[in-house]
């Protein structure tokens, strides 16, 4: 992968004065945007085997078990074909709301009650 950051997000985020008083949701969301940016090439961008590789590796407890599904297989062979097409954010958070929305692990979340 390109500029794979040592530095933890966590210590990558903390000079950001902004997220100090950030919602869990803000805070998850800059999050993303590090872990991207920290695997991108200097056009801010991935190719599409980056952004496999990115979601096999940091997104795996939601991609469990999805291989048989149509629509992963789907998302999945569209990163393998037109290697040199780059994705950017934005596409890339589509990639990863879609997955998201299928997974078996939000169904499992959605169950979740919380106790006020």
């Amino acid at each position: 992968m390109a500029k794979c950051s040592r530095t933890s997000v966590k210590k990558q985020m903390s000079p950001v004065k902004a997220l100090r008083n950030c919602t869990d949701l803000e805070k998850s969301v800059a999050t993303i945007a590090v872990i991207f940016n920290n695997h991108t090439g200097p056009d801010g961008k991935l190719s599409k085997t980056q952004a496999k590789d990115l979601l096999l590796a940091q997104f795996q407890s939601f991609i469990k078990g999805q291989e048989l599904k149509p629509k992963y297989k789907e998302i999945i062979s569209d990163l393998d074909e037109d290697k040199d097409k780059r994705i950017d954010f934005e596409d890339f958070m589509i990639i990863l709301t879609s997955l998201t929305i299928m997974s078996d692990l939000l169904h499992e979340l959605r169950c979740l009650t919380t106790k006020k």
